[in-house]
């Protein structure tokens, strides 16, 4: 991260261009045509597409798609820093539900090395106080988006002595490298940056590969900027923006909240909850994962977000089951949130227990290199080691301890994703179908399809369930508290 605060010291102090006719395609062209040597912040509003990038009903699959009425990015060059507000609708797959369908507003910030989102837990409509909350994991990418405008990347490019290769249509191709970041620009003959590639670490996959382009330049007020936006990560969409408004050189002024610059660094937090004999709930802030002692091993149950996060995790297990190796990893699903930290237990020596589906992706993106933050997989080069759940059922079994995992089927939150069931402790481990509300949370107006498929779910296996154990969630809870909750009783 800290690559990002001096890169943007370097952008405040380069030198002004003057404002004399340049050959057209090229980078002093653009810089005058686009005002990059006099603009020092920018403000565009508009409305668009917004896609949850990451949460992909499968690996296969486009992001969950959202209509955004109201999207306005606020950017100051100079103190790199950007704040983007955001107001989005889901629209809903015609055939699948494929999120619960809500209008939710964004918030979120990056000041240097500092990144945030502030709102209201549940939305604006719960009344709930308004909050922020450190996001360390979005400084890369919302750093990166500063510089992934036109203005951004030509001052960029002009500060880190850019290289430029004429091409065959008049325009020039930029690149330079901002710290250990790599930014390639197309500049067409109209001076017009036309597209950025950069590349940001992903847990997930690795070097990630970042697009912008932008078409249908205009005058905004005194300002050449483009009124269509399209950004893209890892090969799929991210926003699909048409511009409306944009304001030239507006006073940003964004105080970072109190502890936040702490929090960016703070080291990761596990606490242990011990659920039966041998069974512990490994909780820290929104993300869990459950270790079972088995035998001569241990099973845990998820990985989520980060290496930082499993090697918490890992240590936390290890300490509470000592002298055993972890052997298994079950990855509920592949969404980013959960398969984040998957590679860490790869290097630890874990098979990873998926589904099928889960398993090809996961083989494809490893193959991608780590060079912005190289993890330990990158370092050790370890070969995945995998077992799969087919037919809809596999069965963990010490001769003791058997660790049951079921494919949840029907639900329309992802294509490939299980559950864990202990017989023997009547424990169910379930993600994403029930995050287990505070008991003083308010009662939602309307039932969430997600919870009411967990539940036949339970039915169709017959299950016996005394505790249902959320890997999101502050609290265990039980059937007839789920049956509540999607108004059977």
């Amino acid at each position: 991260m800290r690559g990002w605060a001096s890169f943007a010291i370097v952008v405040a102090v380069a030198t002004t261009l003057a404002a004399a006719g340049k050959p057209s395609g090229t980078l002093d062209a653009a810089i005058e045509a686009l005002g990059a040597d006099h603009i020092t912040s920018i403000e565009y509003s508009g409305y668009g597409k917004w896609y949850l990038f990451g949460q992909e009903p499968n690996p296969l699959l486009p992001p969950p798609e959202y209509e955004v009425s109201r999207y306005i990015a606020t950017i100051d060059y100079a103190r790199a820093t950007k704040r983007v507000q955001r107001v989005n609708i889901e629209t809903a797959d015609p055939e699948r539900l494929r999120q619960v369908p809500h209008e939710e507003g964004a918030d979120e910030y990056v000041v240097g090395d500092v990144s945030w989102i502030t709102g209201a837990p549940g939305g604006p409509a719960t009344g709930l106080p308004v909050t922020s909350i450190p996001e360390p994991k979005n400084v890369e990418e919302r750093a990166m988006e500063i510089w992934a405008t036109p203005q951004g990347f030509l001052k960029a490019a002009e500060a880190n002595h850019a290289t430029s290769t004429p091409t065959a249509d008049g325009g020039s191709e930029v690149t330079f490298m901002a710290g250990k970041h790599k930014f390639v620009g197309k500049i067409n003959a109209l001076n017009q940056v036309q597209n950025i590639h950069t590349w940001i670490d992903s847990p997930v996959l690795g070097d990630m590969l970042c697009e912008a382009s932008f078409t249908g330049y205009r005058d905004f007020g005194g300002v050449m900027f483009p009124a269509h936006i399209v950004r893209t990560q890892g090969g799929k969409l991210r926003l699909n923006i048409t511009v409306s408004a944009v304001k030239l050189n507006p006073d940003v002024i964004i105080p970072v909240p109190e502890g936040m610059r702490a929090a960016m660094v703070a080291p990761v937090k596990v606490t242990v909850d011990q659920l039966a004999e041998g069974v512990y709930w490994i909780r820290g802030g929104q993300w869990h994962s459950v270790a079972i002692e088995q035998g001569d091993h241990i099973v845990v149950v998820d990985a989520p977000l980060d290496e930082a996060r499993s090697l918490a995790v890992i240590a936390k297990v290890k300490e509470t089951i000592p002298g055993k190796p972890i052997k298994y990893l079950v990855n509920t699903h592949a969404h980013f949130d959960h398969a984040g930290g998957l590679r860490t237990y790869v290097d630890e020596g874990a098979t990873i227990v998926t589904m099928p589906m889960n398993q090809d992706f996961y083989q494809w993106a490893w193959r991608a290199p780590h060079t912005l933050n190289p993890d330990r997989l990158e370092q050790s080069k370890k070969t995945p080691k995998f077992e799969q759940v087919t037919g809809g059922k596999l069965v963990l079994n010490d001769g003791n301890r058997p660790v049951e995992i079921y494919q949840q089927v029907g639900t329309a939150h992802n294509d490939a994703i299980v559950m864990v069931y202990l017989p023997a402790e009547k424990i169910l481990i379930q993600v994403d179908a029930w995050n287990t509300e505070a008991v003083t949370a308010p009662k939602p107006d309307f039932v969430n399809p997600y919870m009411v498929n967990l539940y036949e779910n339970i039915l169709r296996l017959k299950l016996d369930v005394g505790q249902i154990v959320p890997l999101h969630g502050p609290r265990t809870a039980t059937v007839p508290e789920l049956r509540k909750a999607i108004l059977l009783d």
